[in-house]
């Protein structure tokens, strides 16, 4: 995701307050309490209590604009953006997740953002085995995944922020495809859709969409399995796809739904719900992002820290 973060801030051209317009001073005091959160696409609009969510491309979070008087022409941007997929620049109430302005992208904007989202299906050169020999082999590549978690003694630099599960999973699969990549095996993706909750057993994450490796194997029959590995979730092995799906969807933490689901080719970055693509084929937004989030853990900070000098 494109974002570039800066707080608004206003000179004074007089030396004293005292003259000037109250109603100026109160328009500025709002305006310096904007972020910028970056030119990005948003991909979903719902409503819920009073106001919208807004899903955005690449990030799992959730986005809300009030649904306002005020906000109606922001609203109606926001919408004619999620159908065709173009951007707009976003502009947040400092230190929350709450959309106080909508500006339009211009044509070169709209230009970049097509060019890299697609529909098209990119093949890799690179083969790999698709198919894991032996249940023995799965676990073992899941403790090579699991010991490259930031905060043990093996992980390598950049580590995966398993423990910061509030964004960043589309980086966390991607970097654990890579792992699966060097030892010679490959692997897909699914992306689930929805209301998503998750508990990291202390506190709990909302989300828009989560994504995670599917891994194919072989049992003991030599009949072919699928299995998810997602340590931010699961951190005792790989697990059924349904069961990390009823994961995402932890009621404990509050109404929750999965709206669709879908498999992808591992080399997919990210999928929007409508079925567009993001590839990263160089790693470099990946290890960007897991960078920026490695010191972090449990659901804390949220909205979680730009990573707009990543790329996208």
């Amino acid at each position: 995701m494109m974002v570039f973060v800066s707080v608004l801030s206003f000179n004074s051209c007089s030396d004293s307050g005292a003259n000037q317009d109250p109603n100026l001073v109160a328009k500025e005091s709002n305006e310096i309490a904007m972020k910028d959160f970056g030119k990005t696409v948003p991909v979903g609009i719902d409503k819920e209590d009073g106001k919208f969510k807004i899903s955005f491309m690449v990030t799992a979070q959730p986005y809300y604009i009030r649904d306002t008087k005020e906000n109606a022409g922001y609203i109606s941007m926001i919408r004619q953006a999620v159908e065709n997929e173009t951007p707009v620049q976003i502009f947040l109430k400092a230190n929350t997740s709450e959309i106080a302005k909508v500006d339009k992208a211009t044509a070169e904007d709209i230009r970049y953002f097509k060019s890299i989202l697609t529909k098209e299906v990119k093949e890799e050169s690179r083969k790999a085995v698709s198919v894991i020999p032996d249940l023995a082999t799965l676990n073992s590549l899941f403790a090579q995944i699991k010991n490259q978690a930031c905060g043990t003694s093996t992980a390598s630099s950049p580590c995966i922020t398993f423990r910061y599960p509030v964004d960043g999973c589309y980086a966390r699969a991607h970097k654990m495809r890579q792992i699966l990549l060097n030892a010679g095996y490959d692997c897909e993706k699914q992306f689930v859709y929805g209301n998503l909750r998750a508990s990291t057993g202390t506190c709990c994450v909302s989300w828009v969409y989560h994504v995670a490796i599917l891994i194919s194997f072989k049992n003991a029959s030599g009949i072919v399995e699928k299995r998810i590995i997602d340590p931010s979730l699961f951190s005792s092995g790989p697990v059924t796809d349904s069961a990390w799906r009823a994961a995402c969807t932890n009621t404990s933490c509050g109404s929750a739904s999965v709206s669709s689901y879908a498999n992808t080719a591992g080399n997919v970055y990210y999928r929007s719900p409508a079925g567009s693509l993001l590839y990263d084929n160089n790693y470099v937004n990946t290890n960007c992002v897991l960078n920026i989030f490695s010191s972090l853990s449990g659901c804390s900070p949220s909205p979680a820290p730009s990573v707009g000098s990543c790329g996208f």
